[in-house]
């Protein structure tokens, strides 16, 4: 059978499940919180053991951030450990003394501010030119902080009583400080459903259990609690960032061969298996660029990674994919495709004028609606071959190679359909 029919506009969207990525951390916070009233059953010597453990899990985090060179996890757990050393060495005393409001105030404006730093700037890595300056910018962000909390109390009236900590009974941080964290948690929520990514959650962890520990500070062992929860998070997400190395594609965000091989191995007596890939890819990319090709390759996988009736897409190779239908028949799982399909053979990629643009950025961001009129438009198409798991096909890898040989005769056909 072959399904090929007209097409639509496909757009672009963001990750919405990726907000399940929260569910560690939201667990880890709340699981500190609720546990701190037992803190006081423990021995002496637990006692001591918990209240290095903050040190211990940052020390773990900074290990694992050196490993996997992730510049900006690195920075996080450094600065929850000398967060947590400000706070057990300095604020344990009444806030109503000068030094201690100022550096109680340094803190509640440095955690919303860093961490909105960590969440917008790109992962760059340690050991280069580009983590140095992050680090540094960290480091100088953090001084702008402390000065801060020099001037604001001395700005205005208004000023000291908007930042002033104790705003109500049983609640310690500020109002200005609480809109602060409200607002980054906000930019925070809506960067974890666009780059779809576990350091972005990791990073709203941190700033929810730091946030708890300066707005409960009254409370006995919050600081310990709170900070186990925080180095807790980034340990957990450097674990599952290691994980998407594994078996995530780093160009596509696909799953990779190593899951594919997995899932394969898991299916049970019920399945789909399509096999698809870029018509004229190669041609394609001999003509616009490598580069371009790209694009076009992480544009199709977006595409894909949203087809329905269950399937979950992986990146075969070059620009091969593969999607695995659990418990589907081949009339869904060639439905499902074929909705995509036209998605995609619909969708126009910009390829603007290099040499019509001008030499100054700034003129380029300025004149950018000239720009676009020099671009040209191109578009692609895929072609697809299901197969299902039958008495001649038992083995998930002898469905495999069944859909690759639909997939040629897809190709044979004319290319942009779909053939089971």
């Amino acid at each position: 059978k072959t399904v090929a029919g007209e097409t639509k506009r496909g757009t672009m969207q963001i990750h919405p499940m990726a907000t399940t990525r929260l569910l560690v951390p939201v667990v880890l916070v709340g699981g500190a919180l609720w546990l701190r009233v037992f803190l006081d059953k423990l021995g002496p010597e637990t006692r001591v053991a918990l209240a290095y453990s903050p040190y211990l899990l940052c020390a773990v985090a900074l290990f694992l951030a050196y490993q996997f060179n992730r510049c900006r996890l690195m920075l996080a757990a450094f600065g929850v450990a000398v967060f947590f050393w400000i706070v057990q060495n300095h604020l344990q005393v009444s806030l109503s003394q000068p030094d201690a409001s100022r550096l109680y105030l340094a803190l509640s404006l440095a955690l919303p501010l860093l961490c909105l730093f960590l969440l917008l700037v790109p992962e760059t890595g340690i050991w280069n030119l580009q983590g140095l300056i992050l680090s540094l910018l960290f480091v100088f962000l953090a001084l702008v902080c402390a000065q801060l909390a020099q001037w604001l109390p001395e700005a205005s009236d208004a000023a000291a009583q908007y930042y002033r900590a104790r705003p109500t009974e049983g609640y310690v941080i500020s109002r200005g400080a609480t809109l602060l964290v409200a607002l980054v948690l906000v930019v925070g929520l809506v960067l974890v459903v666009v780059r779809n990514e576990e350091a972005e959650a990791a990073i709203l962890g941190v700033l929810g259990a730091l946030y708890f520990l300066l707005a409960l500070l009254h409370l006995e062992d919050i600081s310990v609690v709170m900070c186990v929860a925080a180095g807790l998070c980034l340990v957990w997400g450097l674990l599952r960032s290691t994980h998407a190395m594994a078996y995530r594609d780093e160009l596509t965000g696909l799953l990779g061969r190593r899951a594919l091989g997995e899932r394969l191995n898991r299916l049970g007596r019920r399945y789909c298996i399509a096999m698809l890939d870029v018509d004229h890819f190669k041609k394609f990319n001999d003509k616009h660029g490598h580069d371009v090709g790209d694009e076009v390759l992480r544009m199709v996988s977006a595409h894909i990674d949203r087809v329905g009736s269950g399937g979950t897409a992986y990146r075969y190779g070059g620009e091969e994919l593969c999607v695995v239908f659990p418990r589907k028949s081949l009339d869904e799982a060639a439905a499902a495709l074929d909705s995509v399909r036209e998605q995609i053979s619909d969708y126009r990629m910009s390829i603007r004028d290099r040499g019509k643009r001008p030499a100054r950025a700034r003129d380029g961001a300025r004149r950018r609606g000239a720009t676009r009129l020099g671009s040209s438009q191109v578009a692609v198409t895929i072609s697809a071959g299901v197969a299902e798991r039958s008495e001649d096909y038992p083995r998930p890898d002898e469905v495999v190679m069944y859909a690759d040989k639909m997939l040629y005769r897809a190709k044979k056909a004319g290319r942009n359909r779909v053939i089971y």
